[in-house]
């Protein structure tokens, strides 16, 4: 459980922007660590990891998804668009299952592809099976879960996503591969 909550922390750190000079610091963090996380920050990112949020997906996941109906194959989705029309998040499913609301989408081997404004690719998330919520933008992986962003790398079994907060909890067998910190050798800092 530890061992989650670093490496939440972590991903989290890594893609928060520095911290500018004056901006109050979360006392709980040792300068040790490194991280540069303000009170509010930390205080957005506590809500998005919260189980309870994702217990109507989880127990959706559990049930067979034929329950839903015939699957459509090789789905390509625009879960989200900018104010232009063009598309923010693109989802791309093998085969895939959509509510006749279209609200809750879920697929197996998922590929979720998040762009920037200007276009450029953010994020991409690769996963086993997964199911979304569209309105609430939460989504709950199982399987083998791969996600990249910026070169930094995050690996595992399962997930917790908030598309709104752009933020994903790994729930087990959590691996991080990052080149932003350099050489740093993190199990002598006290991480691992």
């Amino acid at each position: 459980m530890r061992l989650t909550l670093l490496l939440t922390l972590l991903f989290v750190a890594l893609h928060l922007p520095a911290t500018p000079a004056g901006e109050a610091v979360s006392s709980d963090l040792t300068p040790e660590t490194d991280a540069k996380i303000s009170e509010e920050a930390l205080a957005r990112y506590s809500a998005p990891g919260q189980v309870g949020r994702y217990k109507d997906l989880l127990e959706a996941l559990k049930q067979n998804p034929e329950t839903m109906g015939s699957p459509a194959r090789n789905l390509r989705l625009p879960v989200r668009s900018f104010p232009d029309g063009r598309p923010q998040i693109i989802v791309r499913a093998t085969d895939a299952w959509i509510t006749l609301d279209t609200t809750l989408l879920r697929g197996r081997q998922v590929h979720v592809e998040q762009f920037r404004e200007d276009g450029s690719l953010e994020s991409v998330l690769d996963a086993d099976e997964i199911i979304v919520n569209r309105t609430a933008m939460l989504a709950v992986a199982k399987g083998k879960v791969r996600v990249e962003r910026e070169g930094d790398v995050l690996m595992g079994n399962g997930a917790l996503v908030d598309l709104e907060a752009n933020y994903l909890r790994v729930i087990k067998q959590a691996c991080i591969t990052t080149q932003r910190m350099g050489d740093v050798k993190l199990t002598e800092r006290g991480i691992f």
